[in-house]
């Protein structure tokens, strides 16, 4: 192992002698945040984008990854659920790396932590974004997929007073977008029509649709749309913050208190016997530094929150899933008399799930507490030591009333008159509320960490050494093995002159979840740096203020995604194999061999070279940063089962440490801030492109070879080629067979990828991007002028596929609703030369509705994430109430999309589930 650690050095080394790059970002401050530490930012090597909380709390969500977007270089971000509570984005760091797991590391003042989602802004000093090897070989095993460093506020020793701040904020919410569905005489219309296009007779008699037009009977010919009858046009956002701060030079303090509320879009709840969607949450902080004396130093962090929240006993997906699907003559919201209607079919009438089912609710504790102490040695000249510990605890719990309730279904009749009845049949029974508890949780987490530096400045050298050993545990209520890792980490940097710069990290770690003597690995990394502009043959000017190169490899390790301790054999019994036995014929489930045990079963391994610069030109005007990275990740589990014989026996999942990945991409930002007279202005311009190829994969064995996902994108779909519609019997006759199910005109009809006369799955190609884009950029804009301050920040990405399926966009299946947009392009005889959607139907179609490149669209989008203006004043009017600033602001969130997607939904969501949310919101903050 040693000899292989040395050898991809050596390779590293050589790797840093024959390529030049660019990089990272602009020394706007002195320190910059890095693992276990602060770095001058001009001897700084690695790569890493940081964020002030100020910037970030500048959007208003309740959830802190929804305002990630467009703020840091070379993170993805992505948000598919707009629920409150669980709207969190999901991020990738430089793209997804792995088959696997992409998830990140997580540190909160130095340790590792969950949950950094519900944070508020306001307690956080900044977010650091930990990206090449130089940043991340300190996290050895853990540290392929990046990180984040959140360093929470502190007080300050030039705070010689008490300074108090008061926040609030309070915004009305609205959906982005919601889909248009048809009315129920159109739907009936549509339907007969698919039923016609299936060979089958029509439902609905011209006296069925003359009733659903004039909408003379809404019992008898109802005309529902759930939508208006469910949701209220807006909820509500509001948050208020409350802080504390001061210092001197023997102790600083830092406390903080929060409230967040958020409210669903649900009408008509009372929060008694039914609730809206609720999420509640209170945040607190204090953060206290002590000067024992000019050598020893201690800190407390105490951060904590309480969260609550309450929801509808329909799960969400399903409730927006009924929403949208029940057509609209199904039957009328509630009968003449008041009473929740439905049917044996379709039971769950939206507002009757709402407002008599009762309602659920969750509630957790969280708490982090943080010691740690600094011991400048006496009679040393720059060594210390420190240590620390921090303990987490997240309690869940949940509370729950639920109920049933009697429902009533129409029944359509004729009178002996011929007149056209309706009755109603009573089904099911009411009940009352019954109160339950449980699904209570746990989960704890402990980190110690214990280490030695040494800082020292003499003539032209700078030198900083940090050895630390470091491990933490992690519980989870109810499992039996605690998780475990530990780490000897260690960083030397030197630097000469400020202009020749070069750092050498480590990492020695490991986790229990491998075999002993298999745990642990070596993870170095080197990075160079040179400043050109300390350079004495670099001419003073002010059109160049800064210039420097760097560049970094080195190996780190992804232990994430792997199944607990799966170098042991496990058995378990099979239904599908076992013995009869008795008279009786009982059957026995055997007992079997699980997934073959690997006992080389290891973690995924990442070798990472980056290169790039960072620049200030124009009197500091402006700045510009650049990176281009390479990573070649191997040992990532794949399923190898489907590469056995079957005479193997092997039956199960078996994952072996096969795969291989290669991402590799490129991060540009620019920034340009200037003044003309007294109006001040900046503009800044990011974007990142990043793409992650497959090199080994070991999947199942396919007829051809354009069907493998090795060599392609990760994340590839694959699916038939649309070619268009049949037009008629004869172009189906003279078409290749297509094996999925009989067709008709108006079908999709597909290429024949390999000549052989027939569809089937062999047919099937690569089609579109992955669904990660593989491109995005951002825009930030602002200006103020004399108090007044306005700012602007879009974001956007391309190079992106979604896939239209589901109820959205396969209309009739199960009686599902249609919506304007497959109106408007579906295929009758009349628009064959236009049409873009295949014919209706109401039976299941495995032809139309199978992958295909026809479902599939190319996506960029364009959004307005944050948009703010406001005014501060700090004038002599405010000091008889002991104000030192007030600031009054209008913002926005999500104002508007611009997007290439040819479909009818949102594009971030495609409209399945609780829809994201645009924002508009007053703020006021007052200084004292």
């Amino acid at each position: 192992m040693k000899e292989n650690n040395i050898n991809r050095l050596a390779a590293f080394i050589i790797f840093l002698i024959i390529n030049t790059g660019l990089y990272a970002e602009h020394p706007d401050s002195t320190l910059l945040n890095i693992s276990f530490g602060q770095q001058d930012r001009v001897r700084a090597t690695s790569s890493l984008s940081e964020v002030s909380g100020g910037d970030l709390r500048k959007s208003h969500v309740a959830t802190l990854s929804n305002a990630f977007f467009g703020r840091f270089s070379g993170m993805t971000t992505i948000q598919t659920d707009g629920e409150p509570g669980y709207d969190e984005a999901t991020l990738y760091l430089r793209g997804p790396h792995s088959m696997r797991s992409n998830s990140f590391i997580i540190l909160v003042d130095g340790f590792e932590t969950d949950g950094f989602n519900q944070l508020t802004a306001e307690e956080i000093e900044s977010v650091t974004y930990l990206k090449d090897a130089a940043a991340l070989a300190v996290h050895g095993i853990s540290g392929a997929n990046g990180a984040l460093l959140i360093t929470t506020k502190r007080g300050s020793k030039t705070d010689r007073k008490l300074k108090i701040s008061f926040k609030a904020r309070y915004g009305l919410q609205t959906p982005t977008y919601l889909p248009q569905f048809e009315n129920s005489y159109n739907y009936a219309r549509l339907y007969n029509e698919a039923l016609q296009n299936d060979g089958m007779s029509p439902l609905y008699t011209e006296k069925d649709l003359e009733g659903y037009q004039s909408g003379a009977d809404p019992y008898y010919y109802p005309d529902v749309n759930w939508y208006n009858e469910v949701l209220s046009k807006t909820s509500d956002l509001q948050d208020y913050t409350l802080s504390f701060s001061g210092g001197n030079n023997f102790s600083r303090y830092y406390v903080m208190a929060g409230y967040m509320g958020s409210n669903g879009l649900y009408a008509h709840t009372d929060g008694k016997n039914n609730s809206n969607i609720s999420f509640q949450r209170i945040n607190f902080r204090a953060n206290v530094d002590i000067d024992v004396s000019s050598n020893l130093s201690f800190a407390l962090n105490l951060g904590g929150r309480i969260e609550d929240r309450m929801f509808p006993n329909t799960g969400t997906a399903t409730f927006w899933q009924h929403m949208a699907t029940y057509a609209p003559n199904l039957y009328p919201v509630r009968t003449p008399g008041g009473q929740i209607t439905g049917t044996a079919n379709y039971p769950d009438n939206p507002i009757g799930s709402l407002l008599e089912e009762g309602y659920g609710s969750r509630h957790s504790r969280n708490v982090q507490g943080i010691v740690t102490a600094k011991y400048k040695l006496p009679f040393t000249d720059g060594l210390g030591v420190f240590g620390g510990i921090a303990l987490s605890s997240n309690y869940q719990s949940g509370y729950n009333k639920t109920k049933s309730y009697a429902y009533y279904e129409p029944v359509r009749t004729v009178s002996q008159t011929g007149e056209d009845s309706l009755y109603y049949v009573r089904r099911g029974t009411d009940t009352d509320l019954v109160v339950s508890t449980g699904n209570d949780g746990e989960t704890n987490r402990m980190g110690i960490h214990a280490g030695v530096e040494y800082e020292k400045n003499f003539d032209r050298h700078d030198l900083n050494l940090l050895v630390m050993h470091k491990q933490d545990s992690y519980s989870t209520f109810g499992e039996q093995s605690v998780y475990a890792k530990q780490n000897l980490l260690g960083r030397f940097s030197y630097a000469f002159d400020r202009k020749y710069l070069a750092e050498l990290s480590f990492s020695y770690s490991g986790t229990d979840n491998y075999k002993k003597g298999h745990r642990f690995g070596l993870f170095p990394a080197l990075s160079l740096g040179w400043v050109l502009s300390n350079e004495d043959f670099m001419p003073e000017t002010d059109h160049i203020n800064f210039l420097k190169i760097r560049g970094s490899a080195g190996l780190l390790g992804n232990d994430k995604g792997a199944e607990r301790f799966a170098y042991n054999q496990y058995w378990g019994t099979a239904s599908s194999q076992g013995y009869y036995f008795g008279t009786g014929v009982t059957y026995y489930g055997a007992l079997v061999q699980l997934a073959l045990a690997d006992p080389r079963f290891t973690w995924e391994k990442a070798m990472v070279y980056n290169a790039g610069i960072d620049a200030v030109f124009l009197n500091n005007r402006l700045s510009l940063a650049a990176d281009f990275y390479l990573e070649n990740r191997y040992d990532i589990l794949v399923n190898v089962t489907n590469t056995m014989p079957s005479f193997s026996g092997v039956n199960f999942s078996t994952m072996q440490n096969k795969g291989k990945t290669r991402n590799q991409g490129v991060e540009v930002s620019v920034r340009y801030t200037d003044k003309i007279g007294e109006v001040g202005y900046f503009a800044g311009l990011g974007g990142s492109m990043s793409r992650t190829k497959i090199i080994a994969s070991y999947e199942t064995p396919h007829k051809e070879q354009a069907r493998y996902t090795q060599g392609r994108p990760l994340g590839q779909r694959f699916g038939l080629e649309a070619i268009g519609f049949f037009r008629d019997n004869t172009d189906i006759e003279n078409s290749p067979l297509q094996t999925f199910s009989n067709v008709r005109p108006g079908d999709l009809k597909y290429k024949d990828q390999n000549d052989d006369g027939i569809i089937d799955i062999n047919d099937e190609v690569a089609i579109g991007h992955p669904s990660v884009p593989e491109i995005s950029y951002s825009a930030n804009l602002g200006a103020s002028w004399k108090g007044f301050d306005v700012e602007f920040l879009f974001d956007g990405n391309t190079n992106r596929s979604v896939y239209l399926s589901g109820y959205m966009f396969w209309p009739f299946i199960n009686d599902y609703n249609i919506s304007k947009w497959t109106t408007e392009r579906r295929w009758t005889p009349e628009t064959a030369d236009r049409a873009a959607a295949p014919r209706l139907g109401v039976q299941a179609n495995a032809n139309n509705y199978r992958s295909s490149d026809f479902w599939v669209r190319n996506i960029s989008l364009l959004r307005l994430r944050n948009a703010e203006i406001g005014w501060t004043y700090a004038g002599k009017a405010l000091q008889r109430a002991r104000i030192e600033k007030f600031r009054v602001y209008l913002s926005t969130l999500n104002l508007f999309t611009l997007d290439n997607l040819d479909a009818d939904v949102d594009p971030e969501t495609l409209s399945v589930g609780y829809p994201t949310l645009k924002t508009f919101s007053l703020g006021v903050t007052l200084d004292f």
